[in-house]
């Protein structure tokens, strides 16, 4: 029996449930909030960062790491392009995003968003810097290799555009949308993600979610 550890308000944690959806794994989420974690939870996750990992006597984390494995281990819908030259293309994709994009786009939902919920107070000034600065400036790279039409590597959707797109719907959740003028690729990528069947039922499962915590 697979189980997920983490709650899909993270982009990492949602990266991980849209690759289980698509494969038509049977799973079991156990929530697992950040800064709340039981000091048991180091034994599935030594750096205490979800999401956490099972799959019978396997144990990972890292979520860059299991979408790997269920790739490689589950039969099915494919989660990575065919050649070798496309594969390296799509990680380091996924490891754009884990890096850079999660400081950006998901920092805009970390600032207003999560920052408050944990007692915090949103940093305005650092979304103003986000979304007026840092973010163009990944736009003018992001424009020379979003397709005009489907996904990275054709017509499906794979596990470099969930790790890429993850993070535009936190940012959207935290009131931001990608400026069509500016990025206007991005934007209608972004825009073809969120249409998908299984993306409407994970944002509705999101907002479900986020007026249940704020209603706490």
């Amino acid at each position: 029996m697979i189980t997920l550890h983490g709650v899909t308000a993270s982009p990492f944690v949602r990266k991980v449930v849209l690759c289980l959806e698509i494969k038509g794994l049977a799973y079991e989420q156990v929530d697992v909030f950040p800064k709340a974690m039981p000091e048991a939870f180091k034994a599935l996750s030594p750096l205490m960062k979800i999401p956490a990992f099972e799959d019978g006597d396997l144990k990972l984390c890292d979520s860059a790491v299991i979408c790997e494995y269920l790739h490689e281990k589950y039969p099915g819908t494919s989660l990575m392009p065919n050649t070798i030259e496309e594969r390296a293309k799509a990680r380091w994709f996924e490891s754009y995003a884990d890096s850079t994009l999660v400081n950006l786009a998901s920092g805009i939902f970390f600032e207003r968003m999560l920052k408050p919920l944990l007692g915090g107070e949103t940093d305005e000034a650092r979304v103003e810097k986000i979304i007026q600065v840092l973010l163009p400036k990944q736009y003018e790279y992001l424009e020379t290799v979003i397709p005009e039409q489907g996904f990275l590597f054709g017509a499906e959707l794979m596990m470099a555009d969930i790790a890429l797109a993850t993070h535009f719907l936190n940012a959207g959740y935290a009131g931001y949308s990608i400026d069509e003028n500016l990025a206007p690729k991005l934007h209608a990528y972004v825009e073809r993600f969120k249409a998908l069947p299984i993306i409407v039922k994970r944002m509705e499962a999101d907002n479900a979610f986020f007026d249940a915590l704020t209603k706490k």
